[in-house]
């Protein structure tokens, strides 16, 4: 009896698998809805009467049980890095020149497709089991969403049987909500007086990261797959056998993408996408190309943050027009003035507008803006507002130019000045209540030490109460000194004190990020992490000779570093921070083989047995820096084919080579 249970429970699952498929991969239906209800409530009553037969595969175990704390973090099998950007037909133009000439003019085809603005994500299948799902996080790390994406249809538990199942893949794909699914879902929780989404990109990633499957469930969410970022047992040639690939195996790939061969058919293929985005029933920004062949691919290789191999086209940003009603001035934490209109709020791509930054001086003289002026808006990269035009046949009678030396400053602590070949106007006094309230504010943000409930107006308030001067007055709040102030009640202030509390472990790159040092951004601050090993001592104990020998380090960087810690009211405030219980946690690499950590290594030559991309990623992962130039600072040099001067270089500086023959004993080395 047990085993014709089981026989007809296979079925269901096996049916309604195939009917995933035919819904979501094929876009064809086989059943309507009123027949799959059927089926998975079938598939219900049976595994409810026969608990031992439920698998985790069946498609009754999508929705989990809720995930206890926060969302862990894992290290991507292979970096999900960004795309370089093309804003108009002559930087497409351009790209294609660009692969042609890298190429020496040989044939080459593309792959185009629309960019979905969703939610970036890396599934993991293992032996055709999907075993986990990553978000795209800062690309080398995500955060494990498997509990939440197992919930999405469109997403195979199992994958279908094909030629060849891997026994590991790491597929690449974009999570996003149907247009028609977000406004179902804003209008319900109108109904509900619940706080709407600004877009259907934010209710995408807002449902992924959901700590209950089930409010992930409830959401209709959908996915496009676009790229194997690595796999076992299997290899393809080209992007279009690889998506083809995916479809067999039950991943569903965007209908939209088309193989190109010249310049004129990206640019028509980028123009007919932005023509007809509003008929499209999930939001596209732009559109992505791609070298199709993995060969050629190989050939043009990486750069530090993007492969030369792709480009994504951005569509021109949505407009809308208002009307300037003030404007002020901000004070950031180098002293540099803003300028900032006011306007009369307007809907702009489904975020509601009130203010656009004006730049400084030279854009307000060179666009003649004015209070009072009417001007269309748009959002650069459909984020940050801007102006982008002046409607002068709609200007207002008696306005006047605007001057930032006129403006009647509200801070009499302020010290305006320009300073002689800059564009910005800037404070000069560094006890400036407005710049503090600045490096106060890049100290607590969300990159930095993220202290969650300690935004701008609550470092205001602390300011004016005397309770906050410097980073380290932070960790000097007490439950006492909140709870007598306005807008902080007994939950308030313990949350407060909790974010404050665990923000103390911390890491080296948000710590020294925290610190607003001129010109030293993450990308920097992790530069430097690896090269201290996580150590602020070795940081402050470096000259600037040594910190421009590292790999991405400026002179303007170097000096920049050296003369922040070279103030004993910095090192003060760095050293008090440190006593009241901020603990630097060592960053640890994804790799049980240490020795190339800190070492500067250079590539020359071609090789065999992997690209020179693979290799530079392999050697960052052990923790070395890849750099183009041999110097006195090299630690080794390794040559493949035809490896040019820099062999000979290194061999006058007697530095160490390796050969390819010898380079997998050398990654592997004691």
């Amino acid at each position: 009896m047990e085993e014709k249970i089981k026989k007809r429970i296979d079925s269901l699952i096996s049916e309604i698998n195939n009917h995933n498929h035919a819904y979501y991969v094929l876009d064809d239906p086989k059943l309507s809805d009123k027949e799959y209800d059927s089926l998975f409530r079938e598939l219900e009553e049976l595994e409810k009467k026969h608990p031992s037969l439920v698998t985790d595969l069946s498609p009754t175990q999508r929705v989990g049980h809720p995930v206890s704390s926060g969302l862990q973090s894992y290290d991507h099998a292979v970096p999900m890095l960004s795309l370089s950007n093309a804003i108009n037909d002559e930087e497409i133009t351009d790209f294609y020149k660009r692969i042609k000439k890298w190429l020496n003019n040989s044939e080459v085809d593309f792959v185009a497709e629309p960019k979905i603005d969703g939610l970036g994500v890396s599934l993991i299948y293992k032996n055709g089991i999907l075993e986990r799902a990553l978000t795209r996080g800062d690309g080398f790390k995500g955060e494990d969403i498997t509990h939440n994406v197992k919930t999405i249809n469109a997403i195979p538990l199992q994958l279908r049987k094909s030629v060849k199942t891997p026994t590991f893949m790491e597929v690449r794909g974009e999570i996003f909500m149907n247009i028609s699914d977000f406004n179902e879902l804003n209008n319900s929780r109108e109904l509900l007086e619940e706080k709407l989404f600004a877009n259907a990109r934010n209710a995408a990633a807002g449902s992924v990261r959901q700590l209950d499957p089930k409010i992930t469930a409830s959401r209709n969410l959908s996915i496009f797959c676009y790229e194997i970022g690595g796999s076992e047992d299997i290899e393809f040639n080209n992007q279009v056998e690889m998506l083809d690939y995916l479809k067999s195996i039950g991943l569903p790939v965007n209908p939209l993408s088309k193989k190109i061969t010249s310049a004129s058919e990206m640019i028509a293929y980028h123009h007919t996408l932005e023509s007809n985005r509003n008929h499209i029933d999930y939001e596209i920004d732009g559109s992505v190309i791609k070298v199709n062949n993995y060969k050629k691919r190989e050939r043009l290789g990486l750069r530090s943050r993007s492969p030369r191999w792709a480009i994504a086209a951005k569509f021109k940003a949505k407009q809308a027009e208002s009307q300037i009603i003030g404007i002020d001035l901000q004070v950031g934490r180098t002293g540099v003035i803003t300028p900032v209109a006011k306007i009369k709020e307007v809907d702009l791509s489904g975020v509601m507008i009130s203010s656009a930054t004006l730049h400084n001086q030279d854009e307000i003289d060179r666009k003649d803006i004015r209070i009072n002026d009417f001007v269309l808006i748009e959002r650069s990269g459909d984020v940050i507002p801007k102006i982008t035009q002046v409607l002068k046949n709609k200007r207002p009678k008696n306005t006047k130019k605007f001057s930032i030396s006129d403006f009647n400053w509200p801070d009499p602590d302020c010290k305006i000045e320009r300073i002689e070949g800059e564009a910005a106007y800037r404070c000069i006094n560094p006890n400036c209540k407005s710049r503090v309230m600045g490096v106060l504010e890049h100290f607590c943000s969300k990159n930095a030490m993220n202290i969650e409930g300690m935004g701008p107006q609550i470092v205001k308030q602390l300011f004016e109460a005397n309770l906050l001067n410097s980073f380290d007055d932070i960790y000097k709040i007490k439950y006492e000194d909140l709870i007598n102030l306005d807008r902080f009640k007994n939950k308030s202030a313990m949350n407060l004190i909790d974010s404050i509390n665990q923000s103390k472990k911390t890491t080296f790159p948000r710590f020294l990020f925290g610190l607003g040092i001129p010109n030293v951004g993450q990308h920097i601050s992790k530069i430097m992490d690896k090269y201290c090993n996580s150590s602020l001592e070795k940081l402050t104990e470096l000259t600037v000779e040594e910190m421009v020998e590292i790999d991405g380090i400026g002179e303007t960087v170097a000096i920049a570093i050296q003369e922040y810690f070279n103030d004993n009211n910095n090192k003060n405030i760095v050293e008090s921070c440190l006593q009241l219980g901020i603990e630097i946690i060592p960053t640890t690499y994804d790799t049980s083989k240490m020795t190339m950590l800190n070492h500067k290594v250079v590539i020359t030559g071609s090789f065999e047995s992997l690209s020179r991309s693979d290799l530079k990623l392999r050697l960052e992962k052990l923790g070395a820096t890849v750099s183009s130039s041999v110097s006195s600072k090299t630690s080794a040099v390794i040559v493949g084919k035809n490896p040019g001067s820099k062999l000979s270089k290194a061999q006058d500086l007697s530095i160490k080579i390796v050969e390819e023959k010898d380079l997998f004993k050398f990654l592997d080395e004691d």
